[in-house]
């Protein structure tokens, strides 16, 4: 009987590698989606444009893939191929579909649609986008708090030889924050010291690993099957190319002038910023000047009221303890004036002499949340209302009247639209916003006592 092979002996530090990486299930999980090239997307997203704003996506679904099959783009039938249209124009942050909801293309993806270089577009949001995000579902990998496209350039920067399929798998997909790149860098250096053997038996043992309730077996098995989807994904930023070994490279010549100015502005401000739903997730991908820097982050964090959140934000741009003790009071004092607002609204009413009636408070909408929505009994229309939190003017009335927008073509139909922006101080500035539009905004100043000046 012939002899058994030995298997190679791991140095102890290998042995630990393996036993973490497959007791830690998170990793850079990306939907299976349609294939993902500019085309693709265009000849998926022009036809839903028929459907903005008609229907709730449950019902004009079917007829939706009906134009698909009928236009040849595709033969697919039934809700599968409607799931996938929402994991590609979702992800890419060009249109909302939601079975409840009405269909709405997104500001990004009206741009995508007129452009005459919608590769352009969809590049900036593949470098833009950033694991976990609200649109993953699976809870595991919530502690993954990075932007993939950043990571990837700083990686393959550093490294030689490019990234194998193995060592994306093994490494890269396993970092967790941008603070991880040092040490992916070292763990991939030190694999590539190893012996072939060594190597070989690395992978053995993780695929011996395997995961209950799953048919792709091995975490790691998961993992390479779902690079290929990534890849897609990443391929869109137009910063890297993939050899016939399948290995990840950077583009020749391509870190230059913009790239290495976003690169460098990425290194210096850029920041995960963590979204606490799916909505609030979108509104920033659909919005084309939007960033994922830290004053963005801020104002995220300040719109909805996440003080801690917003006050590490506040100090890692600088603040002294002065400014952040400041800040903190400016936003629990705003929070006790919402939550005041709420419990005593028929109060409030009174205030602003306006006959409301609450509709909401944070309400949810695709450009953003709403502070408090309202409706006006005698006219019907709705009444958006904007806490001022510190805001500088153009910042706040720019939100309101996004905001005033979507509800007009959500929810209002023919019936009006005002708004209000509640502070404790209103400066010319803001006046001088509100006087230059026609749109009907009301400026309310309050004071600690809780009354009200309406302007």
């Amino acid at each position: 009987m012939p002899k058994k092979l030995a298997r190679p002996e791991l140095p102890s530090g290998w042995k630990r590698f393996v036993r973490n990486y497959a007791d830690d299930h998170a990793y850079w999980y990306q939907p299976k989606g349609l294939a993902v090239t500019v085309e693709a997307v265009h000849d998926r997203l022009a036809p839903l444009v028929d459907f903005e704003g008609t229907r709730p996506w449950r019902e004009c679904q079917g007829d939706y893939v009906k134009r698909l099959n009928k236009l040849g783009i595709s033969q697919a039938e039934g809700p599968a191929l409607a799931r996938m249209l929402k994991q590609v124009v979702g992800t890419l942050g060009l249109a909302w579909v939601d079975p409840g909801d009405l269909v709405e293309i997104t500001p990004v993806g009206r741009q995508f649609l007129d452009a005459t270089n919608g590769s352009a577009i969809l590049a900036l949001q593949s470098r833009r986008y950033q694991f976990w995000n609200p649109s993953i579902g699976s809870a595991a990998h919530r502690v993954i708090q990075l932007h993939p496209v950043p990571f990837l350039v700083r990686l393959l920067q550093s490294l030689d030889d490019g990234l194998s399929t193995t060592e994306y798998a093994l490494f890269a997909a396993k970092a967790k924050q941008i603070g991880d790149l040092d040490k992916v860098i070292e763990q991939i250096e030190a694999f590539r010291e190893l012996d072939d053997s060594q190597r070989k038996e690395i992978v053995r043992l993780l695929d011996a690993y395997q995961i209950g309730g799953t048919k792709r077996g091995s975490l790691l098995n998961t993992v390479r099957l779902g690079r290929s989807y990534a890849m897609r994904m990443w391929q869109l930023s137009e910063l890297f190319d993939v050899n016939d070994d399948h290995s990840l490279f950077l583009k020749k010549g391509v870190i230059r002038g913009e790239v290495r100015k976003w690169i460098e502005d990425y290194a210096s401000n850029g920041t995960y910023i963590a979204f606490d739903n799916e909505k609030a997730f979108f509104a920033w991908m659909g919005n084309p000047d939007a960033k994922a820097d830290r004053q963005t982050a801020l104002d995220v964090y300040t719109e909805r009221g996440d003080v801690e959140a917003a006050a590490a934000v506040k100090k890692s741009m600088g603040a002294s303890a002065t400014d952040l003790r400041k800040f903190r009071q400016m936003m629990l004092s705003e929070k006790t004036l919402e939550d005041s607002i709420e419990a005593n609204f028929t109060g409030f009413a009174n205030f602003v002499q306006r006959p409301l009636e609450f509709v909401g408070r944070q309400y949810e909408t695709t450009v953003g949340p709403i502070d408090i929505l309202a409706r006006d009994k005698k006219s019907k229309g709705y009444v958006v209302i904007e806490l001022k939190k510190g805001r500088a003017a153009d910042k706040v009335f720019g939100q309101l009247s996004r905001y005033m927008g979507w509800v007009k073509k959500n929810l209002a139909g023919n019936a009006p639209v005002a708004g209000m922006i509640v502070g404790t101080t209103i400066d010319d500035k803001l006046r001088a916003a509100r006087d230059a539009h026609d749109t009907k905004i009301d400026l309310v100043t309050y004071s600690s006592r809780m009354s009200f000046k309406v302007e």
